[in-house]
C-alpha cells in the first residue's frame, strides 16, 4: 500500500523483502492469520542496534498492521507531539512477536510488547490515511482514549514519511505522563503464548486471561459522574461505598496495601493486612474500599476517620469489588463478570473482608432502592469490559443526594459555648483552574474534630485569595483565610442559585485527595461570578477582644516544652522547616509555591531528564554542595540511576520539584538528553560566560553572533539568561548523534569563533586568559555534563532565574537581574506566546563535522581559516 506524500513503498511486500525468515524468528506474512471482532492495536518497544530505542505503534486494518516508529514513545499528555515515522505494513501475526532479531537482520535488536488492546477509528480510516489525518480511540492497558496521527509536511530532500502522534483531550489525558513514566506506573505482563484473539490458554481461569507476574504497581480504574444511571443489561450496578479506595497486592501470604494515590498504608492498616492472608490465593491483586459500618449496615466516612485516627483498624471492613490478578494470571483483559466470578470463589467473605455483590441490569431500580435505604448512591459498570486504569466512562457513579469534596478556603470564629471554630468556608476549582466560593458548613463536627481542625487551619493562615470568584451575597467579613490545601467531604441537599451549598453537613477530612483534584462543573453556569470584595486578611486585621478571650490572670512564670517545628503539606510532599530562608526574605515555602505556580512551564526541561543539583541546606549564605548520586536519604519522589557509568538523579512531576525543595535543592542542572535515551543528546548548550571587564552588552552581541552562525549551518537556536552574568544559546537536535560527536561539533564551533576573533572569544576555561573576553563553554555537551535549566533559580543574591527569551528580547535593553523567583510568575501570566514554543517541535540533525565549516554571518567580511579537528594519524611502523 502506497500513500501520498512519500515515494516509499509501505506495503506488506516491503516487509517480506526486508527479512530473511530462515534467520529471523519474525513471522512471515500469512493469509490464514486470525482476526478478532474488534481491530487490535499493539505497541512494541524496540531496542534496535542501529535506529536506537523507539516504540513501534501498530493499528490493525485491512488484514495488516499499519505501522509507525515513534522515537520517544506515546504520551498521555496532549502537549507532547511525538514524531512517528510511517514504516512498512506488518502482518497480523506480528502483534504477538517479541524476542531478539539477530544481528545483520533488518531491525536487529530486541522487541517486547509494551501495550496491546483494541482501537476504534473515528471516521473512515482509509480516507484518513489518504488525507494524512487519523483520529481514533484506544482501549489498552497503558494507552486509552482519543489519539491523533497527523502527517507532517515533507521538507526538501526529506526521506521517509513523518507523522505526529498526539493524545487528544479527554478524560484519559494525563499531563506529564510519557512512555517511560507509564512503564513505571502500569506494569504489563508478558503476552500469553496462546493463539492471538483466543485468550486464555491451558489452565487459564477465564477467557482473555494471560500469563504474568503480579504487577508491582497499578493505577485504579476511576468513575465518571452521571445524573442518571445508564440503562440496559450490558451494565451491572454495585453499592457506592463511603470509604477509602485501596488496592491490595497479595503474595504468598503477605499483603501490601496501596492507596489510589500510590501511598503505602500497610503499616497504617495492620488488621486488614493480616486478614488479607486468609484469601485463598498465592498471588492476587484486589481492588476495593475500606469502610466503617454502622449498625444498620450502611457505611460512615466520619466513623472510618475516627477509627483510623485511633488506630482501631480491626473494627473496619474491606469490600472487594474487583480482581485484577490471580495465581500468575493477569485478569485485567477479562470481562468484569468473569473477574467477579473468580473473586466470589476466593473466600467465604464472612470476616473483615467482604465481597461486593452486584445486580445485572435494572440500574434505575437499583438506584431507587439505594436512595430509599439512605445510601450515597450506586456505581454502574460495563459487565463485559476489561479493567482500564484511569477515569473513563466504563464505570459511572450515580449519587442519591449532594455529596462532594471541597477545598477549605477559610473559617469563622465560634460563638456562644462552642470551641474551635464556627464554620468552614469552602470552594472548588472549575475545569479552567479558577477558584470558586461555595459557601460554608457549620454542622456535623464533634468537639474533638473542632479542636483538630482549628489546629490545622491555624497553621495554614494566609491572605485572602486574590483570584477567588463568587456570586450572590457578600462573603462573611469575619472569615480567617487559609492556604487552599485542606480537602473535606460535605453532604448537602442542593445548590443555591449563587452556587453555594444548602443545608451542608460536615462528614470528614479527605486525607487521600489533594486540593488540585477538587474540580467540578459550575452548579449554575448562568450565575454571574466576579472577584468579590474580600474581608481583610487576619495578618492585617487588628486583634480585637472576642467572646473567647479569657479574663486577665495574674502574671506568673511558667516553663513549657519547645513546640515542634511545623511542617507543611504541598501536593504529595511534606515540607519540613517551611519558613527557613533560602535567600534573604525567601523561604522554602516560597520556593515550593514558585514551583507550583510555574511547574507546567519548567517541567518539560526537568522531568524524565538526568539531573545534578546544588543543595543549600542553610540557605545561600551557608554551605553549598553539588549532588548527582543517590547517596543518603532522598524523598521517594527523587530517583537515582546511571547511564554508561555516569550517575544522575531524576524526577517525574511537580511532586518531584517539591521534593527537591524539601532537601533545599536550589539549582537544578539537567543533562542535554532524556532519560529515555541518555546516550544521545537532544539539545546542545553554548554557555557564553564573560570574563572580568566584559560589559553585558557584549554578551548580547555574542549571543546574536552565535545565533547567526548556527543559522548559516541550518540550525535553529534559542536563548535564555543563566541567572548569572552570561547567556545560553540552546540548539535542539534529533537524538541521533552520540555524545562524542556532539562534543566534537561544539568544540570545533568554539575554536572557530576563537581563531577568527581571538580578542573577543576563547574556548578554554583558564581564568587567567579570560579577562576582557567571553568564554564559549562547549564542555556543557558531554556525557554527564549539565547546564542550568530554564526557570530554575540560582544560589545567588536576589534569587535570579534562568529565563527563556525571545530573540527580540536579546538586545541592549536586556537586564538579566530582572528575572527572579518573585517576577517570573507575573512574566508568564502576561505572556501571550511562549518564546520557546517551537523548541520541542524543531527537528534538526547535527551537521557532519569533517565536511562542515562554521561560516561567519552575512556581511562579516573575510575571516581566518576555519580549524577542523580530526583524529591524530596512526604512527607508521
Amino acid at each position: 500500500m502506497s500513500h501520498s506524500g512519500t515515494a516509499r513503498d509501505t506495503s506488506i511486500r516491503t516487509y517480506r523483502t526486508n527479512r530473511n525468515f530462515a534467520v529471523t524468528a519474525e513471522p512471515p506474512p500469512s493469509a490464514g492469520a486470525e482476526r478478532t471482532a474488534a481491530p487490535i492495536f499493539v505497541v512494541q518497544k524496540h531496542a534496535a542496534h542501529r535506529a536506537g530505542l523507539h516504540w513501534d505503534f501498530r493499528l490493525e486494518h485491512g488484514g495488516v498492521l499499519w505501522s509507525w516508529a515513534v522515537r520517544k514513545g506515546p504520551s498521555l499528555d496532549p502537549k507532547d507531539k511525538r514524531i512517528a515515522a510511517h514504516v512498512e505494513d506488518h502482518p497480523l501475526d506480528y502483534a504477538g512477536f517479541q524476542g531478539a532479531i539477530p544481528d545483520g537482520q533488518y531491525g536487529a535488536g530486541t522487541v517486547e510488547t509494551w501495550d496491546r488492546g483494541t482501537w476504534e477509528p473515528i471516521g473512515d480510516p482509509d480516507v484518513g490515511m489518504a488525507k494524512g489525518e487519523l483520529t481514533f480511540v484506544l482501549h489498552g492497558s497503558r494507552l486509552n482514549g482519543r489519539f491523533h496521527l497527523v502527517r507532517m509536511k515533507p521538507k526538501p530532500r526529506q526521506r521517509g514519511d513523518n507523522w505526529l502522534l498526539i493524545k487528544g483531550h479527554d478524560e484519559a489525558e494525563r499531563p506529564g505522563i510519557d512512555a517511560p513514566t507509564l512503564e513505571q506506573q502500569v506494569a504489563l505482563p508478558s503476552p500469553s503464548p496462546t493463539k492471538r484473539g483466543k485468550g486464555g490458554g491451558e489452565g487459564a481461569p477465564a477467557e482473555n486471561a494471560v500469563r504474568g507476574k503480579l504487577p508491582k504497581s497499578q493505577l485504579p480504574q476511576l468513575c465518571a459522574t452521571a445524573d442518571e444511571p445508564p440503562v440496559g443489561d450490558s451494565w451491572l450496578s454495585e453499592i457506592k461505598f463511603d470509604g477509602y479506595r485501596l488496592l491490595i497486592f497479595l503474595e504468598n501470604g503477605t499483603a501490601r496495601i496501596i492507596t489510589r494515590n500510590g501511598h503505602d498504608w500497610t503499616d497504617r492498616l495492620p488488621a486488614p493486612a493480616r486478614d488479607a492472608a486468609k484469601v485463598k490465593a498465592q498471588t492476587a491483586l484486589l481492588d476495593g474500599e475500606l469502610v466503617a459500618l454502622r449498625k444498620d449496615g450502611s457505611t460512615s466516612f466520619p466513623d472510618l476517620q475516627a477509627a483510623l485516627a485511633a488506630g482501631q483498624t480491626e473494627q473496619l471492613h474491606f469490600y472487594v469489588f474487583d480482581l485484577l490478578h490471580l495465581n500468575g494470571w493477569d485478569l485485567r483483559p477479562c470481562r468484569l463478570l468473569d473477574r467477579k466470578r473468580l473473586l466470589a470463589g476466593l473466600s467465604d467473605w464472612s470476616g473483615m473482608f467482604r465481597y461486593s455483590d452486584h445486580h445485572v441490569g435494572g440500574t434505575a431500580a437499583m438506584r431507587r432502592e439505594a436512595c430509599r435505604m439512605g445510601l450515597e448512591g450506586i456505581v454502574c459498570k460495563q459487565a463485559d469490559a476489561p479493567y482500564r486504569a484511569g477515569r473513563g466512562h466504563g464505570w459511572v457513579k450515580v449519587k442519591c443526594q449532594g455529596r462532594e469534596e471541597f477545598v477549605v478556603l477559610g473559617w469563622t470564629p465560634p460563638r456562644g459555648s462552642r470551641a474551635g471554630l464556627g464554620a468552614l468556608h469552602l470552594g472548588f476549582y472549575d475545569t479552567a483552574g479558577r477558584l470558586h466560593y461555595a459557601g460554608g458548613v457549620g454542622t456535623g463536627f464533634s468537639d474533638g474534630e473542632l479542636a483538630r481542625l482549628r489546629a490545622k487551619v491555624d497553621r495554614l493562615a494566609a491572605d485572602a485569595p486574590k483570584d477567588l470568584l463568587a456570586a450572590g451575597d457578600p462573603i462573611d467579613r469575619s472569615v480567617h483565610w487559609v492556604r487552599p490545601e485542606l480537602v473535606v467531604e460535605v453532604q448537602f441537599v442542593g445548590w443555591s442559585g449563587a452556587g453555594r451549598v444548602r443545608h451542608a453537613v460536615y462528614l470528614g477530612e479527605r486525607e487521600d485527595k489533594s486540593a488540585n483534584e477538587v474540580i467540578r462543573e459550575l452548579p449554575d453556569p448562568t450565575a454571574k461570578r466576579n472577584a468579590p470584595p474580600l474581608p481583610p486578611s487576619p495578618r492585617d486585621r487588628r486583634r480585637q477582644p472576642s467572646d473567647e478571650t479569657p479574663p486577665p490572670q495574674p502574671t506568673r512564670i511558667i516553663t513549657a516544652r519547645a513546640p515542634k517545628k511545623a511542617a507543611s503539606m504541598l501536593g504529595g510532599v511534606t515540607l519540613t522547616h517551611p519558613d527557613r530562608e533560602l535567600w534573604p526574605g525567601i523561604t522554602k515555602r516560597d520556593l515550593a509555591e514558585y514551583w507550583q505556580s510555574i511547574g507546567d512551564a519548567a517541567l518539560p526541561g526537568l522531568a524524565h531528564r538526568p539531573l545534578a543539583i546544588v543543595r543549600c541546606p542553610e540557605g545561600i549564605a551557608g554551605e553549598h554542595f553539588f549532588q548527582k548520586r543517590g547517596h543518603g536519604h532522598l524523598p521517594p519522589q527523587i530517583r537515582a540511576a546511571d547511564a554508561d557509568g555516569s550517575p544522575y538523579l531524576a524526577i517525574d512531576d511537580l511532586d518531584g520539584l517539591l521534593a527537591l525543595t524539601q532537601i533545599s535543592a536550589i539549582e537544578l542542572h539537567p543533562w542535554g538528553a532524556s532519560e529515555a535515551d541518555p546516550l544521545h543528546p537532544d539539545r546542545l548548550v553554548f554557555d557564553l560566560d564573560p570574563g572580568e571587564g566584559v560589559p553585558f552588552a557584549d554578551v548580547v552581541k555574542a549571543a546574536r553572533e552565535v545565533h547567526d552562525r548556527l543559522s548559516a549551518l541550518g540550525l535553529v537556536s534559542f536563548c535564555r539568561t543563566t541567572g548569572g552574568k552570561g547567556l545560553h544559546v540552546v540548539v535542539p537536535i534529533t537524538p541521533k548523534s552520540d555524545w562524542d560527536e556532539a562534543k566534537a561539533f561544539c568544540h570545533a564551533f568554539a575554536e572557530t569563533l576563537s581563531q577568527e576573533q581571538p580578542d573577543r572569544y576563547l574556548p578554554t576555561l583558564k581564568k587567567v586568559d579570560r579577562k576582557g573576553r567571553i568564554l564559549v563553554d562547549w564542555l556543557r555537551n558531554g556525557l554527564g555534563a549539565t547546564a542550568i535549566s530554564s526557570f530554575c533559580p540560582r544560589a545567588r543574591p536576589d534569587a535570579t532565574v534562568a529565563t527563556p527569551l525571545a530573540w527580540d528580547e536579546v538586545s541592549a535593553k536586556l537586564d538579566p537581574a530582572a528575572f527572579t523567583v518573585r517576577s517570573i510568575p507575573q512574566r508568564l501570566s502576561r505572556q501571550r506566546k511562549d518564546p520557546w514554543d517551537e523548541f520541542v517541535t524543531t527537528k534538526q540533525d547535527l551537521p557532519d563535522i569533517p565536511r562542515e565549516r562554521v561560516p561567519p554571518p552575512k556581511g562579516a567580511g573575510s575571516r581566518r581559516p576555519v580549524i577542523v579537528f580530526a583524529p591524530k594519524p596512526k604512527r607508521r611502523t
